[in-house]
């Protein structure tokens, strides 16, 4: 039975997110996270409309993905900036050990994995160029969003890319329909589900997220929220 979608749940919990999952469908997770990406999250079109275009060949960026999970789409940015010329060191932070052992085996020189929040990152004195996060905002509260953001923009100094799903009747019943039969022994289509569930539709995004942010729309029921630091008087 497909759920009604009227309004977001904020308070389900995940199973990946619970301390006692099964150990081995969150490791499947996290590698099947790669293919899920690419063809759902759209962060490819994410950086070159909104971070290839501030990169220069004739200095270095810093970039910052906030609750990076596997660190698939942390690499995915490192790798596509290399590929066209630009140097952009980028750092991956989860509070969540699981996630770093997972993502840190793939460090680098210039892209890194630490277990940390971005409340220790602003009390070390840490900016990045840009901060990014994928799917964070639907894990939180409605009154918890403000204060979320107002430390990313403590830790940006150009621009702020806030990516998640945009809860939809729809969206819900195509993702179900879509990954029935894939991603076995994992939590895949069940946490799908629930972040959907959990998720905002743009209009409630945009109430909830301060006035010099923007809210776009970007295809397939996807939300974007960007703050430009540098324009912001």
């Amino acid at each position: 039975m497909i759920p009604r979608l009227t309004y977001r749940n904020p308070e389900l919990v995940e199973w990946m997110d619970r301390e006692d999952c099964d150990r081995q469908l969150l490791r499947n997770t996290y590698r099947y996270f790669p293919v899920i990406n690419r063809l759902l999250s759209g962060w490819k079109t994410v950086y070159k409309q909104f971070i290839r275009p501030e990169l220069s060949t004739t200095r270095s960026f810093r970039l910052l993905d906030v609750g990076s999970g596997g660190g698939d789409i942390t690499r995915n940015l490192y790798t596509w900036a290399k590929k066209d010329g630009f140097r952009l060191d980028v750092t991956g932070t989860d509070p969540d050990s699981r996630a770093l052992a997972f993502a840190g085996k793939r460090s680098t020189e210039n892209l890194r994995f630490l277990h940390s929040d971005t409340c220790e990152l602003i009390q070390k004195g840490k900016t990045y160029d840009f901060v990014v996060c994928n799917h964070v905002l639907h894990h939180l509260p409605d009154a918890d969003v403000r204060p979320f953001l107002g430390a990313l923009q403590q830790l940006a100094t150009r621009r702020i890319i806030c990516s998640d799903i945009e809860r939809s009747q729809t969206g819900y019943l195509l993702f179900s329909l879509l990954t029935w039969p894939f991603f076995p022994n994992s939590f895949i289509r069940v946490d799908g589900l629930l972040s959907i569930r959990k998720s905002y539709t743009c209009e409630e995004l945009r109430r909830v997220v301060p006035d010099h942010w923007s809210v776009h729309r970007q295809s397939p029921y996807r939300l974007l929220a960007i703050c430009d630091i540098y324009d912001r008087s």
